[in-house]
């Protein structure tokens, strides 16, 4: 007769494999909307003549990065070199109106940390976190609780942060989330270079630069 612990052992690692091979399977097909949205963008590029073109270019990246991270709540900060700020440009989400055209210095909290090293964060807990400041949320009256921000670089030039708060499942962000994120990000930033006028014109336009 087999021992009754080593078949909850083995029930229990079968349910754990379950698991895991459907997270695999959400992840498999999020990643392929992700890919299809992407390349439907970058296949029917945008005639740009205005800003508000390129602004509509803009928010529909974001759209598809909230859609991959299962999030309401995203933005797309473009750095103004002039001025030495993050602007957010594009925002999704509860407070919208209010955090739109919103400026930090650059440097300043968890999107500032990632544009000035190049690098993503992953954030369980913002009020844990020494790079996380909280003026932004007093402002507009928001709450954040954990979020994820990745860098928009286009050939070695940091062009922004794309930012996602507040997971709309019931788990935290994980790796996964912001690997795939980091992919609408590289993706986001060739997209972006690829209009009609160069990326350094259209950071500008959406800024209110007046970088030569």
């Amino acid at each position: 007769m087999v021992d009754p612990q080593i078949l909850r052992s083995l029930k229990d690692e079968n349910i754990s494999l379950k698991h895991e091979n459907e997270d695999l399977k959400d992840q498999n097909s999020r990643l392929w909307k992700v890919i299809q949205s992407l390349n439907e963008l970058q296949s029917n590029p945008q005639a740009i003549t205005s800003p508000s073109d390129l602004l509509e270019m803009v928010m529909n990246i974001l759209t598809i990065a909230l859609d991959a991270a299962e999030s309401e709540d995203g933005s797309i900060l473009l750095l103004d070199e002039e001025n030495d700020e993050l602007v957010f440009v594009a925002v999704v989400g509860d407070r919208s109106e209010e955090l739109t055209d919103y400026r930090i210095p650059a440097g300043s909290g968890v999107a500032g940390w990632v544009n000035l090293h190049k690098k993503a964060a992953l954030v369980a807990d913002v009020r844990k976190d020494d790079r996380w400041i909280s003026a932004v949320d007093q402002s507009i009256g928001f709450h954040t609780q954990s979020l994820m921000a990745v860098p928009l670089i286009l050939e070695d030039r940091v062009l922004g942060v794309m930012e996602v708060v507040n997971s709309r499942s019931e788990d935290l962000f994980n790796d996964k989330d912001l690997e795939l994120l980091q992919l609408v990000a590289r993706l986001a930033s060739y997209v972006f270079g690829s209009t009609e006028d160069d990326p350094e014109s259209n950071q500008n336009q959406l800024t209110g630069s007046n970088i030569e």
